[in-house]
């Protein structure tokens, strides 16, 4: 009766969010997670909905052994992340970590997570920037590189240079970030409790450990003005006892931060 409950809570808290929720469910049934869904009945918490077929749910049934179902599950788990967005990304690459409850076969299935991330327009990420600078970006930059250095599922990088000339990067937050991993994580924990329920196999995996210590994590990694903090500090102690200058951290410019 508790999980019952906790259960009717969780979907209430979905009800705002509605769109993502038929967006994520039909996205999973896409990839091959369609018996998991009506074994759970999530699809039946969305009105007139019909559950999208997908051929790939004979992969995953199919599998015979421990390590081709685990390369199945992750192949699958890793396509959809990629077309759910940064939140489930950032879900990808911490799973991908975990030696400590995954088998290799799994992990070797979404590594791929940890650099192949999707950009974002050059205008959102100039215009989320001056938005932060509270001031055009050319009485702060002479140059930044339209083409990111780094992409992650939290941050894009630039290459730019200063007005005064110093050679920079700028770290910017992806748009809307942090709504969408609030929203998406509600969504993400009731989904994954109510597969964990009727699956042993999914159960296995341990994903509600992993979804509940991201969820944790998070809030401080996308505070960039902690990270900033953390990197002076640690300039300050390395130089202290770097004598011969073996490492480097990068100078952060307080001012544009």
């Amino acid at each position: 009766m508790v999980d019952f409950i906790r259960t009717g809570i969780g979907l209430s808290k979905t009800i705002k969010n509605m769109g993502r929720f038929r967006e994520i469910i039909s996205v999973l049934a896409r990839n091959g997670f369609e018996e998991f869904i009506l074994k759970s009945k999530l699809h039946s918490k969305i009105p007139n909905f019909v559950l999208p077929k997908s051929k790939f749910s004979e992969d995953i049934e199919n599998s015979k052994d421990r390590k081709t179902w685990d390369r199945v599950i992750g192949h699958h788990l890793r396509k959809s992340f990629e077309e759910l967005g940064p939140s489930f990304v950032k879900l990808g690459q911490l799973l991908s970590t975990r030696e400590d409850l995954f088998s290799r076969a799994f992990i070797e299935q979404l590594r791929p997570l940890q650099d192949q991330v999707k950009g974002i327009p050059f205008d959102e990420a100039m215009e989320t920037l001056e938005k932060g600078l509270k001031v055009k970006k050319e009485k702060v930059f002479s140059s930044i590189e339209k083409t990111p250095i780094g992409t992650a599922s939290i941050g894009v990088v630039y290459q730019a240079k200063l007005i005064s000339g110093e050679d920079v990067v700028i770290k910017i937050r992806r748009p809307e970030i942090l709504q969408n991993i609030k929203a998406d994580f509600e969504i993400l924990q009731m989904i994954v409790a109510q597969i964990e329920r009727v699956s042993q196999e999914v159960k296995y995996l341990g994903i509600s450990r992993a979804v509940a210590d991201l969820s944790k994590g998070l809030k401080t990694e996308l505070d960039f003005n902690v990270e900033a903090q953390n990197a002076t500090r640690m300039k300050g102690i390395i130089s202290a006892r770097d004598k011969n200058n073996l490492f480097y951290v990068p100078k952060i410019y307080q001012e544009y931060s």
